[in-house]
């Protein structure tokens, strides 16, 4: 579980949450958002969840959208969102509509400042796009890369315990039973 749940727990859940901004709304253009960020925030993770309107399947190669975020007109990241990694969640109820979610990437270090987030199209042709949310995280974890052998090894570890374990006692219910003494 370590090896395997441990990246994923970190990646998904760490930190806390700063906001979530409506950055498209069908029908409509995509808005930029401004968010004041301190150094306190540092590292702060920024997702874009996206409901696009029918089926959607993401394809290698191929940006769902793209993201600038700048800060004082210098670029801090910039990503192409091809929500390629990723499965789609519902919102609400099983047969809610479908959201998937991307990864612009962490910002660190943050200096004290105004920051824009600038969402727009990818290069999809034919997504139709129901609406976009851009999520931040302050105070969010980086993976120790090195957690992830340690927990292989020790389920590996457990593998070979278990298959030990259950030889000794197949051998030991195979074998004759004890003789009786006495009468």
């Amino acid at each position: 579980m370590l090896g395997i749940g441990y990246p994923w727990a970190v990646w998904n859940f760490s930190g806390e949450e700063i906001g979530s901004w409506r950055v498209y709304d069908r029908p409509g253009s995509y808005k930029p958002v401004t968010v004041r960020l301190t150094a306190a925030d540092a590292p702060v993770r920024a997702f874009v969840d996206m409901q696009p309107l029918r089926n959607f399947v993401p394809s290698i190669g191929r940006s769902a959208l793209t993201a600038v975020v700048t800060r004082q007109d210098k670029d801090v990241l910039v990503a192409t969102l091809t929500y390629e990694n990723t499965r789609a969640a519902n919102k609400g109820s099983p047969q809610g509509p479908q959201v998937f979610r991307d990864s612009i990437g962490d910002i660190d270090p943050v200096e004290d400042g105004n920051y824009t987030f600038t969402i727009g199209p990818g290069d999809i042709d034919g997504l139709e796009v129901a609406q976009v949310d851009l999520i931040l995280r302050r105070g969010a974890a980086a993976v120790d890369w090195r957690a992830m052998p340690a927990g292989i090894a020790l389920v590996a570890f457990s593998i070979v315990g278990l298959v030990r374990l259950r030889r000794r006692r197949a051998t030991a219910s195979n074998a004759p039973p004890p003789p009786k003494w006495g009468r």
